[in-house]
This record gives C-alpha cells, structure tokens and sequence, in this order.
C-alpha cells in the first residue's frame, strides 16, 4: 500500500508510524536470535533459548541444513516444521517491504544506448544497479519537479553521468564525495563521455540527450556524515538556486544512509532514493546512525545482526 508521502509499505499498513510500530512489537521478543554469533553456540546456552518445538524440529531426521537456503530466502517449511516456526517465518516474511520495479524503466532502444555509453569500468552487476536506479531516481525526479538531484556518495561518478545525460528531460546533477581522488576520477570519465555524446555515432544511433550537456553535471568535494548534513543541504541549495532538488545515493556505506536521510528530514529536499550497504558499518545509539527515526526509539541490532543484513541468503 502506498502511503501519502510515496513509500510502498507491505500489505495492511496504512502508515509508515502503524509499519514501525509493528516491527518493533514484533522484533522485540526475537531479538537475542539476531543478536546471536553461531561459534557462541559451542560456548554459550543459546541451544536453551530456543522454543523446545524449534530444539526438537531441528535436531529430527526430517530436518537438514539444507533447508535453511529456502526458509530464510523464500519462507518455505516443510510439513515436519512445527506450527510456530511456521508462524514467525511467516511474520517476518510480511514485514518485507514490496520489492517490485516502479517509474518508467524507459524502452529498450533507450536502455541500450545507456549501456553502450555510460558504463565503461562498470561489472555487468554494477550496471544492472545504476541503469535501473538511474531510472528510478529519474522518475522520482519528474513525479516531484526537482531541476536538481544530488548523488551523495557519488565515487567515480557512474549513477551520476546515467541521471544526468541519459534523457533529454534529464535534471541537473551535483555528485558528491568525499575524497578529492574520486572526483578527479568522475571528472575524466566524465569528459570522456561527453566526447562520446557529441560524436556523430551517438547522434546517428538515436541519442537524445539533454541540450546543455556541458553543464547538467558539477563534482564537489564535501565530506557527509551526521553532524555536516546540513552543510549538504546548504551545497544543495546553492547549485540549486531557485529550483527543486532531491538526494540519491546508491551504495551508500553505513552511516552514510542514516546521513543522506537526516539530511532530507531536516532539508527543503523534494524527495529521496538510497540504497544503503555495508550495514555492518552502521553505528547504534543516542546521536548515531540507527535509529535515525524516533519510531524505532530502543530497537538495537547488534553487529552480528546487521553482518547477517548484509548476506545474500542464496549464495549460503
């Protein structure tokens, strides 16, 4: 369900407050099993707190490791696996956040020329994310009028030249980083794209880009984290002028998140899109990076919950 302020929640919530309160009702109880480290087991009485239906499904013959891949993956159980196992799979598995793809994708003419333009030095997984996000954080940037998008986090510059050049109704584009190294990087690749864009091969193949490519994108060199996002917004604010502008940020490390969030809760910023990594890298507690939201006030994760965060379950 889509709520006022355009999150897609899970089925029955009606509010991101109603959302949050239901994880932290439901997390609170199972909280030591996220907590848990899998050598303590060997030295510590973890095996005790375990509900005995849990003890006695996985200690019978009719369970094997091999099962865990598509639990914790799919939410599957067997018929062997006891009603309250079953129960909070099930649970956990509805407080899933909708996963499927939103705004125009754009067609594939326009998505081929993408990746015959902009993704030098990219894997083939890195340009599936960019592409796809580039996309979406176009679409968000239309549906709310910003002139301006803000890549924090922005490295060599990859999401922020695809938002910048890939449409002719493409917005502006202000990519930040940290590190001077990086920006120098963006900008060679960025040149080198430019050249690309005004060569007569590009036009011929359909490229239909913005008019005043040479400055749809600017690098800036500017530390973020939680005590200078609103530095952030104040850099966002000048290249912006007059105009709406938006955050993104595509793997954003840890507590560079919880940063590009508060920088938008305390910003004029017309929307936002992060996809956050490294969540083993997020600090937690009063002032930190998680929570960032005081509905989820005394929730705490614990390292080895938020190194678990960052598995994919099918490459177990």
């Amino acid at each position: 369900m889509a709520t006022d302020n355009g999150i897609e929640l899970p089925d029955g919530f009606s509010s991101a407050s109603e959302y949050a309160a239901e994880v932290k009702r439901v997390y609170s109880p199972y909280a030591f099993l996220a907590q848990m480290h899998i050598v303590d087991f060997l030295v510590r009485p973890h095996w005790e707190l375990l509900d005995v239906e849990w003890r006695d499904y996985f200690m019978s013959f009719e369970f094997d490791m091999s099962k865990l891949i598509p639990l914790a993956t799919h939410g599957q159980t067997d018929e062997a696996c006891p009603h309250s196992l079953r129960e909070f799979v099930g649970k956990m598995f509805s407080l899933q956040f909708p996963r499927q793809r939103i705004g125009d994708q754009g067609t594939s003419e326009e998505r081929e020329l993408v990746l015959k333009y902009f993704v030098d030095g990219m894997s083939e997984k890195k340009r599936e994310e960019v592409v796809d996000l580039a996309a979406l954080v176009g679409h968000v940037a239309r549906d709310t009028g910003s002139d301006l998008v803000v890549d924090v986090g922005a490295g060599q510059g990859y999401l922020s030249r695809v938002v910048a050049y890939g449409r002719a109704d493409a917005p502006r584009v202000l990519a930040v980083d940290f590190a001077e190294g990086q920006k120098r990087g963006a900008e060679v690749h960025q040149r080198r794209t430019l050249k690309r864009l005004k060569g007569k091969r590009a036009v011929a193949e359909g490229y239909q880009g913005p008019r005043d490519l040479e400055s749809r994108l600017v690098h800036r060199v500017l530390r973020v984290d939680l005590e200078s996002a609103g530095e952030l917004a104040t850099a966002a604010r000048e290249e912006a002028g007059s105009g709406r502008w938006m955050l993104c940020g595509l793997h954003a490390c840890g507590d560079l998140s919880s940063s590009v969030l508060k920088a938008f809760v305390e910003s004029d910023a017309a929307a936002v899109v992060v996809v956050p990594c490294c969540y083993n890298h997020i600090t937690e507690g009063p002032g930190a990076g998680f929570p960032v939201s005081s509905e989820l006030r005394g929730v705490q994760f614990g390292i080895n919950a938020l190194k678990t965060a960052c598995q994919a379950t099918v490459r177990w």
